[in-house]
């Protein structure tokens, strides 16, 4: 059954529909061609406002969809009023607006984002990553199998417990803070890639001292401390690869790639 909801927004668009096509085969005339391209923007935060009502007293999932339409029909309203210059052309110039929505739910969540990863590594693969709302899960990784799926807090994740398993990681994140520990960790006797890339992010990693690494980490704006050597600044990038990397058969390799942050990585 369709709720309330449902039905007005399928009515909106069915309306503005035939209008838009009424215009395009010159059905409608000049003057209220005229008039819909003035007064529509008002609908938009009319649409705007009651998805932010419903969201803020049914709890219902539209936060970014209310708020876009909010931004997008003050914009054309002020527009329309000469305050401002704004087409609908330029609605591509909104995309901020998923930062803040971003920060909003941070608030207003009781439980944090997730992020779900697929752990069958494959070198092929770019994705395998997708959000989700479990609130079972805070906190540190659920221990499954090495072929399940295992899911982190957005804004947050430490592996630093005694004995964790270290397996092929391929993360791609918005914000968040990362705390990698090896000291602690029971490394494969292989190679294992650990593949971080995020807008914005604060990585640690502890590698012990016998334990051969190969390093690529790169940040567009922030800083890198590498083993004491240190750059900072834009476009920064350090490598490094220890001596007996090729040869040895228990080893990790670790991608980093971050637009701005801070990554550190120390031995001990």
């Amino acid at each position: 059954m369709k709720t309330l909801n449902q039905k007005f927004i399928a009515a909106l668009l069915v309306l503005l529909g035939i209008v838009l096509l009424s215009i395009n085969l010159g059905v409608i005339s000049l003057e209220i061609k005229e008039f819909f391209v003035a007064f529509y923007p008002l609908f938009i935060v009319l649409l705007g406002l009651k998805l932010l009502i419903d969201k803020l007293t049914k709890g219902s999932e539209v936060l970014f969809l209310s708020l876009f339409l909010l931004a997008l029909g003050s914009l054309l309203c002020l527009d329309r009023l000469n305050i401002i210059v704004f087409q609908f052309s330029m609605i591509w110039k909104l995309w901020p607006l998923l930062i803040v929505y971003i920060g909003i739910q941070m608030f207003l969540k009781k439980r944090p984002f997730h992020v779900e990863i697929d752990w069958t590594y494959n070198a092929d693969d770019e994705d395998g990553i997708s959000f989700s709302n479990d609130d079972d899960v805070i906190g540190s990784h659920k221990e499954r199998n090495r072929d399940s799926k295992k899911v982190f807090t957005v804004g947050e994740m430490k592996m630093n417990k005694q004995n964790w398993s270290v397996e092929p990681l391929k993360l791609r994140n918005v914000v968040g803070d990362y705390y990698f520990d090896f000291t602690k960790a029971y490394i494969p006797d292989k190679e294992t890639p650990i593949h971080i890339k995020g807008m914005v992010a604060d990585i640690k990693m502890l590698i012990p001292e016998d334990l051969p690494v190969k390093i690529d980490a790169v940040v567009k704006a922030g800083q890198i401390n590498l083993f004491g050597e240190e750059t900072r600044g834009k476009n920064c990038r350090m490598v490094y690869e220890s001596s007996n990397y090729e040869m040895a058969t228990r080893k990790v390799y670790i991608v980093l790639d971050v637009k701005v942050g801070d990554v550190r990585i120390d031995k001990v």
